[in-house]
């Protein structure tokens, strides 16, 4: 199980990053990420793949105040609402924490993205729980800036 999920992991970075085509994009954010925890302050660098039928294979690298290495999130989301004011997906993928080793846990996952009237801004709040952990839930309320797109 942990080499294939190891593989996929890799496969979806690889097509990420060696598939510039319509509509890839690359942001970074900062926010807070709260969950039965105490909430604490998150950044992150988000990566996507153009949209294959409303479905994009997303990579995020996500760090707070305490760690060195990133939690890594690899994800298919497929769009539920996308207009000018709201975009909403849901999907799942796998959760990958560095103080577990990187030991991959899969989540189901729900991004909602409001943009703002300063270009390439937007509030995004990434809902997301593992059914296999007990249902542990989290949710992250962040600015986003894009500072890559390809169209």
């Amino acid at each position: 199980m942990h080499r294939t999920a190891r593989r996929l992991a890799v496969f979806s970075v690889v097509l990420l990053l060696a598939t510039p085509a319509e509509a890839q994009r690359l942001s970074v954010g900062a926010g807070v990420l709260l969950s039965d925890r105490p909430g604490e302050p998150t950044y992150n660098i988000h990566l996507d793949s153009p949209p294959l039928y409303k479905t994009r294979a997303e990579l995020t690298l996500s760090w707070n105040g305490e760690s060195s290495k990133p939690t890594v999130i690899t994800e298919a989301e497929r769009s539920l609402i996308d207009s000018r004011h709201l975009a909403l997906d849901a999907g799942a993928g796998l959760l990958w924490l560095e103080f577990n080793d990187y030991h991959p846990y899969p989540i189901l996952i729900s991004t909602a993205v409001v943009p703002l009237p300063v270009p390439r801004t937007a509030i995004v709040a990434v809902g997301s729980t593992q059914p296999w952990q007990d249902w542990e839930w989290s949710l992250v309320i962040k600015a986003s800036f894009m500072i890559w797109a390809k169209h």
